[in-house]
């Protein structure tokens, strides 16, 4: 169960929820690649911490209704995450087909970046 102080410390706002994701992000990614693969794995994970929120750029195209009922939607769901890790983990392997990383670890940090961003997200209004 996420404490209410982790939902306090995550909900300062638009700049500072993203941030946030930034920064989880990469931390997942070294902690879950860091060894293998170095910088990347953070780098990769922060990058993968705003993916899920790329879905306000709806909002350009459609009323703040409809730009409400769609943000944290598909892009926000653990069905996604399970969709999106394995193509998100074979495009990076052959990105870095040199790597020490196969392409289940970083099936795993991708999954893992998206399950905690859904969580912090879970916080916040």
């Amino acid at each position: 169960m996420v404490s209410a102080t982790f939902c306090a410390a995550t909900s300062f706002g638009g700049i500072m929820d993203s941030l946030t994701q930034i920064v989880l992000g990469a931390a997942v990614g070294e902690a879950v690649l860091g060894a293998k693969e170095g910088r990347k794995a953070a780098l990769w994970g922060a990058i993968l911490g705003t993916v899920p929120d790329l879905d306000v750029l709806v909002g350009f195209f459609v009323s703040p209704v409809t730009q409400l009922a769609v943000h944290r939607s598909a892009s926000h769901s653990l069905v996604m995450a399970v969709w999106a890790a394995p193509i998100v983990g074979l495009l990076l392997k052959k990105l870095y087909r040199k790597g020490k990383a196969k392409r289940i670890n970083w099936m795993w940090m991708t999954f893992l970046v998206f399950a905690t961003h859904i969580s912090i997200d879970l916080c916040t209004v």
